[in-house]
């Protein structure tokens, strides 16, 4: 589900449970102290107001904020910046194990046919018991073998990619290895566009799943599977757990990704927990030395290290919300702050 629905869903969860809060509180002594400044929270200036900058303001005292379960984290830093966005699937270790247990078969089969026919082929040489029908038979055997190993390999590599199928390197094989003991996830990303810079060279992030920390996926190799996009471009991803706990991505999940590339000057990013959604826009409310909270817009389309760009408006350290704002958007929007207006 896209983040700006999912966010969408929850401010309106929260009007209502903002409104259930206050109706609670209406007429006694623990009604939310809301108003547009840190002292007044009764009659018309109750209302919100706009700041000097056009921002929308909200006050609550320090007993409402508790009681409304309002949380705050700083605003982090980041030199990443967004180039490609697009949609990762995550594939099925099982299916990987299988076709990796098919090509070893075949390897095998092919390597025993091999001898086989050098076998026959030095005895019908040397004059002994061997015909030239026999060995010419495990000429073709061994030929077909063969050729069922290319086809095997050809289709393995297809879909998994040369390092998984044919690495031999520790790297590798230590990936492989993680993969199929289900420490780390494979996905293949798909973008609809060539990817502006070296794929290889670009970072990874996952936008949708808490089950991985955005910096834990890493690049495995260019994907030569088809795309749905005449010009897109695929990659091959690996997802790693930063617990004990494996990750909760099931083969099949498609998640949101995006790629990017280090700008050179770095900029404040707000975490996605304190992103709501209000008109079509994403927002978020940061906590000023006044005790008040200003609505901040945020850059949705620039999602980048698990958060959204401020474009300016605030600097790294700077406390958002990350639990409650949308309930201070239905206050905000007066589904709460005429309890205590009306009384």
């Amino acid at each position: 589900m896209p983040v700006a629905c999912r966010l969408l869903r929850t401010a309106t969860l929260a009007a209502v449970l903002a409104a259930a809060v206050v109706g609670c509180h209406r007429g006694g002594a623990g009604a939310p102290d809301v108003s547009s400044t840190p002292s007044q929270s009764t009659g018309d200036d109750a209302a919100p107001q706009e700041s000097s900058t056009g921002a929308q303001r909200i006050a609550l005292d320090a007993d409402s904020r508790r009681r409304l379960g309002i949380e705050l984290a700083p605003v982090a830093s980041t030199d990443l910046e967004a180039r490609a966005a697009g949609t990762a699937v995550v594939l099925d270790s099982a299916a990987l194990a299988a076709q990796l247990a098919d090509l070893d078969a075949a390897r095998a089969d092919a390597d025993a046919a091999r001898d086989s026919y050098v076998r026959l082929e030095r005895l019908y040489r040397d004059g002994g018991n061997a015909s030239r029908q026999a060995r010419d038979a495990a000429r073709a055997q061994s030929a077909a073998a063969t050729a069922h190993l290319a086809a095997a390999a050809a289709r393995a590599r297809l879909e998994w990619g040369t390092r998984l199928v044919d690495g031999a390197d520790a790297a590798a094989a230590m990936l492989r290895d993680g993969i199929l003991r289900g420490q780390i996830t494979l996905a293949r990303a798909e973008f609809p566009e060539r990817l502006p810079a070296d794929a290889a060279r670009m970072q990874y992030q996952l936008l949708d799943s808490g089950a991985a920390d955005p910096g834990t996926v890493t690049f495995v190799e260019p994907s030569h599977a088809p795309v749905q996009s005449i010009q897109g471009t695929g990659v091959l991803i690996a997802i790693s757990s930063t617990s004990a706990t494996p990750s909760l991505l099931r083969p099949g999940e498609r998640q949101s990704v995006i790629a990017a590339t280090a700008s050179g000057s770095t900029r404040p990013v707000v975490p996605a927990q304190a992103a709501v959604a209000d008109g079509g826009q994403l927002w978020c409310y940061v906590a000023r030395a006044d005790a008040a909270f200003e609505r901040v817009l945020l850059d949705a389309d620039g999602q980048v290290d698990a958060g959204f760009p401020a474009n300016g408006v605030l600097a790294a350290g700077d406390l958002v919300v990350v639990r409650g704002a949308p309930i201070l958007l239905s206050l905000e929007r007066g589904s709460a702050p005429g309890s205590a207006a009306d009384d």
